[in-house]
Parts: C-alpha cells; sequence; structure tokens
C-alpha cells in the first residue's frame, strides 16, 4: 500500500487541508442560513444545493484550461489562492462579503480540484496496478480533512461565533498551499505548463492572455454572485451547462479511434449514472443535518454530542475502511475477481440506497417522542462511507484509466460537473424534507421519515437500471 509515488503523499495531504476547509463550509452552511439568518427549509437547501451545484461545475472549465494553457500545477496554485481569499472573505460576516465569498470558493475550487485528481493519474503508467490502490489511498486524505471539522466546529462556533469557522477553513487552504509549493519537486514535473501553451510563447502573448485571465475571474466572480441570489435560475443555468458540455464531449468521440471513443463513452454513461448516487449523497450535508440538529438524541457513547459532529461519522468510515479496499482491489484483480467499474457504480448507487431505508426504518419504529438514537445516523453513515468507497475513488481512477491522455483534465472536469449536477438535484430533493417554522418534534419525524424512504427507492430505481447496463458496458471495455 506505501508502495507508492512520494509525489502521491504530497498531494494527499495537500488535497487534506483543502478538504478541510471546504468540510467546515458545508457543514456550517446550512445551519447558518436557518439558524442565524433564519431563512426557511426549503429557500436554504436551495440555496446550499447551488453553491455545492456551482462549486463543482467550475471544474470541466478549470480542467480544460489546465490541460491546454496553465498546466495542473499552476492551476492548482491559482485556485488555492482564490479559495483562501474566498474563506477569509466570508468571515467578514456581511451579506454581500459572503456571496462574494462563496463566489471566490466556487471559482478557486474549479482550479484546484480537478487538477490535483489529474496530476495524481499522470502519475501512475498504463496499467500499474497500483493505480486504483493510489486513488483510494488520495481518498483517505480527502476524508481525513473531511473528519476533523465535525469534531471541534460547532463548538468553535458556538463560543467564538460564525466568523470562526470561516476564518479556520481560511487557514486550513494556506496550510494546503504550503504543503503543495514545499512538495512539488517531488511531482517529477508532472502538471508542468504544456510545450503548446500560449504561456510558452512570446511575452506580449502572455501578457495579453493574463490580462484576459485576469478580466474573466473578475467577471466570473459577479455572474456567479448574481446566479447565487436566485438559486431557482442557478439549476437552469446548471442543466443548460451539463446538457451542453455531455453534447460535445458526445461529439469529441466521433474523432476518436474505436477502443478510445469506447473508453470515454463508458466514462461518461457511468459519469451520468453516478448523478443518482451523488443527489442522494448530498443529503448529508441538507436534510440529514437538520435531521440531527432536530430530531436526533445527543447523547452518544456517554457524551453530548451535536449536529455538526455527525457528518464526521462518515468520514471516519472512510478512513478506517479505506486501506481495506486499497487492498482489496488487488487482490481480487490478481485472481480475475476484480469487479468492472459499471458493477462497482451499481452496487453503490442500490447500497446508498439501503442506507435511505434502514434510516427511515430506524425513524418508524425506533424513536421515542420525535427523538432517534444517534446509532441509526451511525448505520447509515458507515453504509454511505462504504458505497462512497466503491465508487468515488474509482470514478477518478476510471477517468484517468479509460479516457485518451489529452482529454483526461477534461473528462476529470465533467466527472465533477456531474457531482455539479447531482448536487443541484440533491438540493431539489431536499426541498422533500422541509419543514415548516414552529412544527413540532413528532411532526418533524414523520416529514423525515418518508422523506428519507422516497430517496430510498429513487436510488433502487436508478441502481437497477446500472446493474441492467452492465453487461453491455464490460463488451464496450473488456478488462
Amino acid at each position: 500500500m506505501l508502495n507508492q509515488p512520494k509525489g502521491l503523499f504530497v498531494l494527499c495531504f495537500s488535497e487534506m487541508w483543502e478538504r478541510f476547509g471546504n468540510m467546515t463550509i458545508l457543514t456550517l452552511m446550512v445551519l447558518y442560513l436557518t439558524k442565524q439568518l433564519h431563512y426557511a427549509d426549503h429557500y436554504a437547501y436551495l440555496l446550499s444545493g447551488a453553491f455545492s451545484a456551482f462549486l463543482y461545475i467550475t471544474p470541466a472549465v478549470g480542467g480544460s484550461l489546465a490541460s491546454r494553457i496553465l498546466g495542473f500545477q499552476r492551476a492548482i496554485l491559482i485556485g488555492g489562492g482564490l479559495l483562501a481569499i474566498g474563506y477569509f472573505t466570508i468571515a467578514t460576516t456581511t451579506q454581500f462579503a459572503f456571496f462574494v465569498g462563496l463566489s471566490l470558493l466556487i471559482l478557486g475550487n474549479g482550479f484546484f480540484k480537478p487538477n490535483v485528481s489529474s496530476i495524481v493519474g499522470e502519475l501512475y503508467a498504463a496499467g500499474d496496478s497500483r493505480r486504483e490502490s493510489g486513488f483510494t489511498l488520495f481518498y483517505m486524505g480527502i476524508n481525513l480533512g473531511n473528519l476533523l471539522p465535525p469534531i471541534f466546529i460547532g463548538k468553535l462556533v458556538n463560543a467564538y461565533g460564525w466568523h470562526s469557522g470561516f476564518v479556520l477553513a481560511g487557514v486550513g487552504m494556506l496550510i494546503s498551499l504550503a504543503i503543495f509549493l514545499s512538495g512539488r519537486r517531488y511531482l517529477d514535473g508532472v502538471g508542468e505548463v504544456p510545450k503548446h501553451s500560449i504561456l510558452n510563447q512570446s511575452p506580449v502573448e502572455r501578457a495579453r492572455f493574463n490580462l484576459l485571465f485576469v478580466l474573466g475571474i473578475i467577471i466570473s466572480v459577479f455572474a456567479v454572485f448574481g446566479a447565487l441570489k436566485v438559486p431557482q435560475l442557478s439549476n437552469v443555468i446548471l442543466l443548460i451547462c451539463s446538457v451542453l458540455i455531455i453534447c460535445y464531449i458526445v461529439l469529441t468521440t466521433f474523432s476518436l479511434e474505436k477502443s478510445e471513443r469506447n473508453g470515454m463513452l463508458v466514462c461518461l454513461i457511468l459519469t451520468v449514472i453516478s448523478v443518482a448516487f451523488w443527489a442522494i449523497y448530498m443529503q448529508v450535508f441538507s436534510s440529514l443535518l437538520l435531521f440531527a440538529d432536530r430530531n436526533m438524541s445527543m447523547q452518544f457513547l456517554g457524551m453530548t454530542i451535536n449536529a455538526e459532529m455527525t457528518p464526521g461519522f462518515e468520514s471516519f468510515f472512510v478512513l478506517v475502511f479505506a486501506p481495506v479496499l486499497s487492498l482489496l482491489w488487488p487482490y481480487l484483480a490478481k485472481r480475475g475477481l476484480n469487479p468492472s467499474y459499471s458493477m462497482k457504480f451499481a452496487v453503490s448507487i442500490l447500497g446508498i440506497a439501503l442506507a435511505q431505508f434502514v434510516l427511515a426504518f430506524g425513524i418508524k419504529f425506533f424513536s421515542h417522542n420525535g427523538l432517534t438514537s444517534p446509532w441509526w445516523i451511525v448505520l447509515t453513515y458507515f453504509m454511505l462511507a462504504v458505497m462512497e468507497l466503491v465508487l468515488s475513488p474509482i470514478g477518478l481512477a476510471m477517468v484517468t484509466a479509460l479516457t485518451p491522455k489529452k482529454y483526461i483534465g477534461l473528462m476529470m472536469g465533467v466527472w465533477f460537473l456531474a457531482l455539479a449536477a447531482a448536487f443541484s438535484v440533491g438540493g431539489l430533493l431536499a426541498t422533500i424534507a422541509s419543514v415548516p417554522p414552529n412544527s413540532s418534534v413528532l411532526a418533524s419525524q414523520d416529514i423525515y421519515m418518508h422523506a428519507f424512504f422516497k430517496f430510498g427507492c429513487i436510488g433502487l430505481f436508478f441502481g437497477l437500471i446500472a446493474l441492467a447496463l452492465v453487461p453491455k458496458l464490460k463488451k464496450m471495455v473488456p478488462a
């Protein structure tokens, strides 16, 4: 497991601290909107979904720019800088600064997120059996960063105010940048500026591009700012962008050889199917979080917990089981038993559906006076974590393995575009769990129970579709 390129560990720890900041904002956002700004559940879910969606649609642009012009490393530094500025801007606690800060986070993530993953993929030669294990270890780094904020962020904001959490997120991003800068030498030149890039042309051409690039960032900040003000409009924009980019990818495949075309098509089909998984997963930061705040018993293992701690359960299980799966996939591969990418996707969607049914069952039959034991949430998050490990790191490995090299950055961006669509849909799904103001504990319990059951039915439907596609997709891309 440790027989990996040194650059992998640099990227793991850099990504870990970036995720630290991201997890902080995701954990606090819906609670901040409903408890501090007093927005209704419906609006908070839509705004949170729109923010999370835009957070992941920009990698399609950032990944393409990095592949063609900036290089992965330079894009990561630009993205990290924008993320740090965004967190500190939000910490000023004015409403205008809050939306400007969210816009900076969205753009920064577009340059940072896909390009770290792309460098990870470039560290391995074609057919290297360490690839899936490497991505699973990389995913461990992500979830170590996800685990830390829920442990103490609730107590921190209660003691020092909401702004303290946003400042802490900014500090985490600065640490991420410091790690990346100090460890770049271990990347062995992977992710440098492409030879054909305009940045390797004349000084005049470089200056012209840099000026246009800065202007584009400024215009984009205010465009996203306006879209976030109207979450319903954001959903329309995201749908249009998603359809256009998918059409572009499909047209691109016609210029490729059959084997390359089949690989990209399989990658695209599974990426679209994964939307169902992530839309349900997104409830961790929306309906599940508010359910924990309102209808979870706060006594757990002899101590008092809060809703902010609950996303940490899922991250904990990912950390525990990531090494197991990291060893499992090569073990199965050596014996010819490793499931195909398509089978792993189908299993993960069916598994997350089962998790929703389990939670609905626990709420229905084992709640007391409107409160549910934290153990049912722990069980649900255990199932979510295992299914996430089956799908997400394997999905990243799939993109780098099935996509022609010159399109890896673009397809990695498309993978995150699927997350964007999923979070937008997830925000809409979460409105099923909207609780009217001044509702009783018993009334909110009933709303959440029915909502989680419906989420399970949706997951079951798409899981069965994914399962039916397995034979066809396996024929398109032989093992």
